[in-house]
């Protein structure tokens, strides 16, 4: 049986087991929140009542484990520092929720400076002063603070300001609309309440400093940290959708998993850590040895877990459960990508050449820019790219690989037999099959002929499976921004109401021509002028000329602006014959081979006959050019505007009836 020291012993080792978890899921939490800090007031507010709560935590642990004295009071001042600000920063962020609903108040701000500033001033008289709490008792064996003269302004300070802290979340909550925003205020209304009920002083209200806390009070204080880690668990999950564009569903997933892989991955090696050292020896092994092996075997085991078993665990916590989140992950999964399509080509080509018996065989496939080579088996000899875009069918005068092909099985043409690749209906010329020939004709057998034609179809099948992705990927570029737009202005609606739903989404125009980064969003756009990110993307999406060129692009915005570009590019263009030498013609022939054309820069440099340093000097002016076009025709869209909206605005249509 344990005595009432023992007891009193294991309860305390069971409440710093708490305090640690506490820290860890704490510093876990203002880490996951530094790259948000930048999305609004509450973030900020948030990571910085969590990091005073961390250090309150930490400062505690480490007292317990600190064996001078001096330690120990050092840690318990530093400590003091965070009970100090964590009042001003629970205003700091009740007044962030107020604000986000649309009660915005300077007084409100004022008060949170004062509330910092009050803070800081009892902070810094706990560090150097005995006027709010004074030194600890030297023969206490768990040292704490005294009570200073200035303690009890201190608690009515404390109270007060984490009073109408909750005031102000609970005026947030009543202005809130929605279902789902009221239910997530009222969480927080609770949850709030965790970070004064958790570091405030409450040992130093009982009793006698230099005696050991009484037995009945470790339960209350574990009760309290398992309360106040549970409400803070429950802050964290509501307070994180807060500032966020993204759906609540990607938020939560992210968290969770986030979650999952370090605070919980932690906490469960802390608690094997524990045991471990406070075990009896193993197998006759160094409590060192088995430690080790112990900390390394929980985070594969926890690692393992949470990858083997993640979608049983999406599952079970409702993440990505979705009907169409789990068609777009299976399309994922399944995508056939260029690096795909290369090695399924080149084991059908591997195939043809021993069915064939040549050492040579190529898919070229049709693309906007002419045949490309898909892969390649064997050496090309004399088949370069230039060479290919010559390719014509025999007996038909000037056709070349960019129409219909007669559908014959095979025809010479050089050293190479080639057959055409059509889709699945024969109504559409995907690209061609080539392979070196045996002899001067086709020589092929009817078992050959047989193996042959089976290769063919697997062949084209993959080429017009990655045309169906393109067209797929096409579709998914021209409605991204339009799903950015509405999931920006999704997010702002939550808490903003009327104001966010009939304010204007995009930047003004004059200032998106002004900025000074206008330049590389042209040349970001330039550089993924065929589809990518830096095009779908693009702060360019958002000037009046491309929203005027929707319409004649089926309202696609992407369209639209590569067609922007394009008009821009030309205007580049001199007048006379076009040459790939003369000096006029050098910035429109770099933005027409480097951009339009998708040509590597080692090619345009050899075509043009000048080094690649040149090149990107004078592509750098080149695409200046091209940004002060577009802000040229941008500022003349805008003019246009005004003027057809002016005569609407005349005396008499202004005056008001009666």
């Amino acid at each position: 049986m344990l005595d009432n020291g023992d007891l009193a012993r294991v309860l305390g080792y069971v409440n710093d087991v708490l305090q640690s978890i506490i820290v860890i899921f704490g510093a876990a939490v203002v880490l996951y929140n530094i790259p948000r800090l930048s999305r609004g007031g509450v973030q900020r507010a948030f990571s910085a009542l969590i990091s005073l709560v961390v250090l309150v935590y930490l400062t505690e642990l480490l007292v317990s484990r600190a064996i001078v004295p001096e330690a120990a009071e050092f840690l318990l001042r530093v400590g003091w520092i965070g009970v100090a600000l964590v009042p001003a920063a629970q205003f700091h962020l009740s007044d962030a929720l107020l604000t986000t609903t649309g009660k915005i108040s300077r007084r409100r701000r004022r008060l949170v400076l004062i509330g910092y500033l009050t803070g800081l001033c009892l902070a810094i008289l706990g560090v150097f002063t005995d006027l709010v709490v004074g030194p600890p008792s030297p023969i206490t064996v768990s040292p704490r603070l005294t009570v200073g003269p200035l303690f009890p302004f201190f608690t009515a300070y404390f109270w007060s300001v984490a009073i109408f802290s909750v005031y102000n979340v609970w005026r947030a909550r009543q202005r809130c609309l929605t279902t789902t925003t009221r239910r997530r205020m009222t969480t927080t209304l609770v949850a709030i309440m965790a970070a004064p009920l958790g570091v405030f002083p409450y040992s130093l209200l009982f009793g006698d400093s230099t005696s050991e806390l009484p037995l009945f009070l470790w339960p209350v204080l574990i009760l309290g940290n398992l309360v106040v880690s549970i409400l803070f668990a429950v802050l964290t999950s509501q307070l994180v959708y807060f500032g966020s564009v993204s759906p609540d569903r990607i938020v939560r997933v992210r968290l969770y998993k986030y979650m999952a892989r370090v605070p919980l991955a932690a906490t469960i090696v802390l608690l094997v850590f524990v045991l471990v050292s406070r075990a009896p020896m193993v197998f006759g092994l160094h409590k060192e040895v088995a430690l080790g092996f112990a900390v390394v075997a929980t985070v594969m085991i926890v690692e393992w877990i949470i990858h083997q078993y993640k979608k049983t665990f999406e599952r079970a916590f409702q993440l990505d459960d979705d009907p169409d989140v789990r068609r777009i992950q299976v399309l994922s999964e399944r995508l056939l990508t260029t690096s795909d399509l290369k090695q399924f080509l080149e084991s059908v080509l591997a195939a043809t050449c021993e069915a064939a018996r040549t050492p040579t065989a190529f898919v070229a496939g049709l693309t906007p820019n002419g045949p490309r080579l898909e892969a390649v088996v064997g050496h090309l000899e004399g088949l370069p790219d230039v060479e290919l875009q010559k390719f014509s069918i025999p007996g038909v005068q000037g056709q070349e690989l960019n129409g219909d092909i007669p559908d014959t099985d095979f025809f010479v043409w050089g050293d190479y037999w080639i057959q055409p690749l059509y889709n699945d209906r024969g109504d559409l010329l995907l690209g061609i099959l080539g392979m070196r020939a045996r002899a001067a004709e086709p020589d092929l057998t009817s078992d050959e002929l047989e193996l042959l034609s089976r290769l063919r179809i697997q062949a084209a099948a993959a080429l017009e499976d990655r045309i169906l992705q393109q067209e797929v990927f096409a579709a998914v570029e021209g409605i991204l921004p339009g799903i950015i737009a509405l999931q920006e202005r999704r997010s702002a609606a939550t808490f903003g109401g009327l104001p966010a739903l009939t304010a204007n989404s995009t930047i003004p125009h004059e200032e998106l021509l002004q900025d000074p980064e206008f330049g590389n969003m042209v040349r970001d756009a330039l550089t993924h002028y065929w589809g990518g990110p830096k095009l779908t993307e693009s702060p360019l999406l958002q000037l009046e000329v491309v929203q005027r060129e929707l319409e004649g692009h089926d309202n696609n915005p992407v369209s639209a602006l590569r067609a922007i570009l394009a008009e821009a590019i030309e205007q580049q263009k001199p007048d006379g014959q076009r040459s790939l030498t003369t000096t006029e013609w050098i910035l429109y022939n770099i933005l027409d081979l480097k951009f339009v054309q998708g040509r590597r820069v080692r090619d345009v440099a050899r075509r043009l006959a000048m080094s690649e340093s040149d090149l990107y000097r004078k592509q750098r002016v080149a695409i200046e050019n091209v940004a002060r076009t577009i802000a040229t025709m941008e500022r003349a869209t805008l003019e246009n505007s005004e003027e057809s909206i002016e005569p609407a605005v005349t005396p008499e249509h202004a005056a008001i009836p009666g």
